[in-house]
């Protein structure tokens, strides 16, 4: 499938529509369309699918401006876009088990001269987005003027009757909204629309309570908050997956809301996938999203969720939608992250030095021990090295550091690593496996050079894939925090 993108109706938009017709449901699918002011060229009717929309079919207008898009099959259920040449204007479609409908209206105002025959669905959603533009445009000018004094902020004009004012007649306005989409929602609890209103609704949060001593319980909106999130989100209708509410939701509560620590992560994922199992495509898309997202995170310490996503529902033939070569390649992934994850004991190296000496990386003695694979040619790491190797100059007393420097270098160039270690005067343990008997590469995810590993007395992994510029800063705080 093609991927198309452009700006989204805001989600105050996506909120209402009549409960599901009872007449007969024809089999396939006709969508016939008429939109006065249409210019030639390809139309598009696409759908949204988490946060990224995707062409599902594309047609041409005729001389009178109408064009159809049909099929023997049903659509699948969602918010579609239907996307017009030149300047790929649209408009949206609410598309439920009836899908034989007309809606005629015109290129420069597709709100407000809409027309629907056949799909109560899309007149009620269509006579909400009037009813909601109407108030816009009411409001517009209480708005400007809003901005301007709060603009002139300094003169104090914000304290003006005026300003004032203008904030009574919004909040009316805005109790009329309210009150429209409640007894709409009380009225059509069933509608599909009324669902993406749901979801899309903030979590209302409570003052919170005193404590028995009198002082305010300050984690009580928080915890009310993240245990009410999901509230308003019907799992049992995979039609969600087909608006632009639910992956906003999800992105919302997985990045911003809980704390950004993988044991957290891992069990507030694990409990929303619990949720998400009443529907199949829920379930796909968190599991498939998470996975994904913490794979790709820059955020050091992620991929533990990668690993815990992969070895829970991938490896385990829960990811029914994945092949066996997905599978297959997620596992391995898993498998060699798992060895160098943040908290877990370093793997232990034994190499030999330029001098024929073996060193461990276990038996380094130093309060913090860094972990450097670099490559002599690497032209990075050319302009790294000297930059570690000052580090270690000045803070190896005052930190107690240790360096085990791995040279990644194959056998035929072990004089270039020599000659590089005496100029520079790398004056830590220098060590190399050009044959690969210690799988190194395998163990630390060593894909490119140079890579920083933060290693602790007892040589667990406190940090990696650090900027050198950034170890002392992390030593520093970590020796506050230790118990």
């Amino acid at each position: 499938m093609m991927r198309i993108t452009w700006s989204l109706l805001t989600v105050l938009l996506m909120v209402q529509c009549a409960p599901a017709q009872k007449s007969e449901v024809k089999p396939g699918h006709r969508l016939d369309f008429k939109v006065d002011g249409c210019a030639q060229g390809n139309i598009i009717l696409a759908y949204y699918y988490g946060n990224k929309q995707y062409i599902k079919d594309s047609t041409r207008a005729d001389v009178n401006c109408a064009f159809t898009f049909q099929g023997t099959e049903a659509l699948d259920q969602g918010i579609y876009i239907v996307v017009m040449p030149p300047d790929n204007k649209y408009f949206e479609v609410v598309v439920d088990d009836h899908q034989h409908f007309r809606m005629e209206t015109s290129l420069d105002r597709p709100i407000a001269s809409m027309k629907v025959t056949g799909s109560k669905e899309n007149k009620d959603f269509y006579d909400y987005l009037k009813f909601i533009n109407t108030k816009k445009d009411e409001t517009k000018p209480w708005t400007d003027r809003i901005a301007e004094l709060q603009k002139a902020d300094s003169t104090g004009y914000t304290e003006a009757p005026e300003f004032k004012e203008l904030k009574a007649k919004l909040g009316k306005v805005d109790a009329e909204v309210k009150e429209f989409k409640n007894g709409f929602i009380s009225k059509n609890s069933e509608a599909f629309m009324t669902k993406v209103f749901l979801a899309s609704k903030d979590v209302e949060v409570p003052d919170p309570p005193k404590l028995e001593n009198g002082a305010i319980d300050s984690t009580f909106q928080y915890r009310y908050f993240k245990q009410h999130y999901w509230d308003n989100i019907d799992f049992t209708d995979g039609r969600l997956i087909r608006t632009p509410v639910f992956h906003g939701k999800l992105e919302q509560f997985m990045t911003r809301t809980i704390y950004q620590i993988p044991d957290t992560i891992n069990r507030e994922a694990d409990m929303l996938i619990e949720k998400a199992r009443a529907n199949n495509d829920l379930f796909k898309y968190v599991v498939y999203w998470v996975t994904q997202n913490f794979e790709t995170s820059k955020q050091m310490g992620m991929d533990a969720v990668f690993v815990h996503m992969a070895k829970r529902y991938y490896m385990t033939g829960e990811a029914y939608w994945a092949d066996s070569a997905t599978v297959a390649k997620i596992g391995e992934r898993a498998q060699k992250l798992d060895w160098s994850l943040i908290g877990k004991v370093a793997p232990n190296l034994r190499m030999q030095s330029a001098d024929g000496q073996w060193h461990e990386l276990h038996k380094v003695k130093a309060d913090y021990t860094i972990a450097y694979f670099w490559d002599p040619e690497c032209g990075h790491c050319k302009k790294v090295t000297p930059k570690v190797k000052e580090f270690y100059d000045m803070n190896k007393d005052e930190l107690n550091l240790g360096i085990y420097a791995v040279g990644t270098q194959t056998e035929d160039k072990k004089q270039v690593w020599l000659d590089f270690i005496k100029d520079k005067e790398l004056n830590w343990i220098n060590v190399s496996d050009p044959e690969q008997k210690t799988a190194y590469k395998y163990l630390y995810d060593i894909y490119s050079t140079p890579v920083i590993y933060l290693l602790d007395k007892d040589k667990k992994i406190i940090a990696k894939r650090l900027e050198i510029d950034q170890v002392g800063d992390f030593i520093r705080r970590h020796r506050k925090l230790k118990p």
